[in-house]
């Protein structure tokens, strides 16, 4: 080889499975990864790959696809841009007076065949979405991303890679809040003997968050929230599923709070501080 000729840089060589593994089970371990990847490494390996398949670093994957009730999901903004990223054009048309917004996409191998979808204020009552927080405070945003989505899977899945649903859209499919088993207050000393006027019987306790409980727990999500850029009811249904019902830790509330307050502080936000006051958007 002449001194003045360059040799070609190696191909990068693909990970083994058991790369992969060790990669994917380090991630796992630490405190800045999403909860729903915290000591799950299997988890990670999907993401990470599914990620891939749609041109994102591993980081990113981690970070812009979430796993909700086992499935992986994407926010609309990533949507979006996979249907952009795969030549198609995506309009938005919104009727601020009506609260309606359609969504249009027009294939780039079938311009003359454009596919679109509206979602309006009718149909979030339909759906029973209407009364719910974020349609109540930010409707147009819902009803923009709900839009473009349903587009997005009608017109082009296959730039999806099977990440077709937002975190959002999978909680709207939640079922109705289980009320909580009442808890029934035993009377351990000898019952009286029988009178020919009885009172009625006390009525049966649920098991309820004390104010200060209930603060901590709004105070959580909010902050949450906040270093995440999601909203508090998503960040709050979050909490649940990584640590379990608030209200069944009345027992051990101490050490449940400290796990909660162990995950504010591994994702950047700071530990929330109990403080009695009223519940108001978000109850526990």
């Amino acid at each position: 080889m002449a001194a003045t000729q360059l040799a070609a840089p190696a191909a990068p060589q693909a990970l083994t499975m058991a790369d992969q593994w060790n990669f994917a089970n380090t991630v796992a371990q630490g405190s800045l990864v999403p909860i729903a990847y915290r000591n799950s490494p299997a988890n990670v390996l999907i993401a990470v790959g599914l990620g891939t398949s749609m041109g994102l670093s591993p980081a990113e994957s981690l970070y812009r696809i979430n796993v909700i009730q086992g499935k992986p999901t994407a926010s609309a903004e990533l949507i979006a841009a996979q249907v952009r990223k795969a030549g198609h054009k995506l309009r938005i048309a919104k009727d601020e007076a009506a609260q309606s917004v359609t969504a249009t996409v027009v294939r780039c191998d079938d311009p003359d065949y454009p596919i679109s979808v509206t979602r309006d204020r009718a149909w979030a009552e339909a759906m029973g979405l209407a009364a719910k927080e974020n349609y109540v405070r930010q409707p147009m945003t819902m009803l923009t991303w709900r839009a473009i989505t349903a587009a997005a899977r009608e017109a082009c899945p296959e730039a999806l890679y099977g990440v077709a649903y937002t975190p959002d859209e999978m909680h709207d499919m939640d079922p109705a809040p289980r009320e909580a088993a009442p808890v029934t207050v035993v009377d351990a000393t000898p019952a009286p003997e029988p009178q020919a006027s009885t009172q009625p019987e006390p009525q049966a306790a649920t098991a309820r968050l004390s104010p200060e409980q209930a603060a901590f727990m709004r105070d959580a999500a909010k902050r949450l929230a906040t270093a995440l850029g999601k909203d508090e009811e998503t960040v709050a249904r979050e909490l649940v599923a990584a640590h379990g019902d608030p209200r069944d830790h009345l027992g051990d509330w101490d050490a449940y709070a400290a796990k909660v307050a162990e995950t504010l502080e591994g994702m950047g936000a700071a530990p929330a501080a109990q403080a009695a006051e009223e519940p108001d958007e978000i109850e526990f």
